[in-house]
């Protein structure tokens, strides 16, 4: 095999190899998500009918939608995965195929080339010459010649093989576009009807007094949890060696950074809830955003909780000793874990539209525009 075989065969291989892996790691997140989906229906199915109405139905759904949105996100990604491969298999099948017929050419020149000088009969060939030079001559060259034809031949055995795989590929490719396609127009289709089912549920909120009144006393509920989860914290929270220090929240209170940038939805003490339409309690201010922005620990600590809370949504709690913490609600996603060290600016979430963000002091709610800057 040529050098230049060799390298071509080698430049195929490396960019379907990357191609390859950027595949095999979509799928990766597709099977994860899928999971999740199927995960979000099995708990919308186990709720009762009476909770048709209920927060954790409404925030079901919700999650679903997310996580709906996201998937259909992935999909387009592994669409346009498939297509960038349907491309450059197309360009491999073209390339080995000119080789191929490049291949054949050559061997044609020399069958014509073989027959135009008589030299279809080795033997006759080297009886036909003159002296022993001239037959030394003739054998040298007719070895070259067999050499040569049999590492055309080699090639042209590899390149053929090569071709059959390249479009074995091309048509796997295609049927798994033609796949995808499919699947994202059904989920698309589960999307809707999600969304449907969403605007059904807050509708009934919005409209009907009884359902208002029962989701009103879910969220304070949600909130009275949450004050549990906190003062839990407080009492487990140990402190060997009590500094007399001014924590560094007292000392910059003021001048804080903000989680996000973003216009303020709704201001620390009573509010109507953004989606609900119910007056609850504020314990925090809500910020509006551009979805998928990180969200940013404003200060030092360690995350005390990273998961689902009930009427929060996705909740990250960060705990900066002393007895103050940071709450980072409503969140789309969730990029710490609990335990985790974080530092001002680490990331701890992404958000949706918007997110509910609280400062606790010894436990107890303050207001976030008396420390953050202005």
């Amino acid at each position: 095999m040529t050098f230049l075989l060799c390298l071509f065969i080698l430049a195929v291989t490396l960019n379907l190899h990357q191609l390859d892996k950027r595949i095999k790691e979509h799928q990766q997140e597709l099977e994860q998500t899928r999971e999740q989906l199927a995960e979000i229906q099995q708990r919308i199915e186990g709720l009762s009918k009476s909770e048709k109405a209920g927060l954790a139905r409404i925030e079901a759904v919700q999650e679903q939608i997310a996580v709906g949105r996201r998937y259909i996100r992935q999909l387009d990604a592994q669409l346009s995965d498939r297509t960038d491969e349907i491309i450059e298999a197309t360009r491999k099948v073209r390339e080995t195929s000119a080789k191929i017929d490049a291949r054949k050419k050559d061997l044609e020149r020399r069958l014509i080339a073989i027959y135009k000088y008589g030299l279809l009969l080795p033997l006759q060939t080297v009886l036909s010459a003159d002296n022993v030079t001239d037959i030394s001559r003739r054998i040298f060259y007719l070895r070259w010649i067999a050499r040569a034809d049999k590492r055309v031949a080699e090639e042209l055995a590899v390149l053929e093989q090569q071709l059959s795989e390249q479009r074995a590929r091309l048509v796997a490719a295609r049927s798994e576009l033609e796949q995808l396609k499919a699947e994202r127009v059904k989920e698309q289709q589960k999307l809707e009807k999600s969304r449907a089912s969403e605007s059904a549920m807050l509708e009934k909120v919005r409209t009907e007094r009884k359902t208002k009144e029962q989701l009103g006393k879910e969220l304070n509920k949600a909130t009275a949890q949450l004050q549990d989860l906190i003062a839990d914290l407080e009492r487990r929270r140990e402190e060997h060696i009590v500094s007399t220090a001014t924590h560094y929240f007292e000392v910059n209170k003021g001048r804080l950074p903000w989680p996000v940038r973003g216009e303020i939805l709704a201001r620390f003490g009573s509010k109507v809830h953004p989606q609900y339409k119910t007056r609850t309690s504020n314990r925090g201010i809500d910020i509006t955003t551009q979805p998928g922005t990180l969200v940013l620990a404003i200060a030092e600590g360690k995350v005390a909780y990273a998961d689902h809370f009930m009427g929060y949504g996705k909740l990250v709690i960060v705990d900066h000793d002393a007895g103050f913490y940071t709450l980072y609600a409503n969140l789309a996603q969730v990029t710490t874990i609990i335990g985790a060290e974080v530092i001002s600016g680490s990331a701890v979430g992404k958000t949706k539209e918007h997110i509910h963000f609280e400062i606790r002091k010894q436990g107890k709610p303050v207001d976030p525009l008396d420390w953050l800057t202005p």
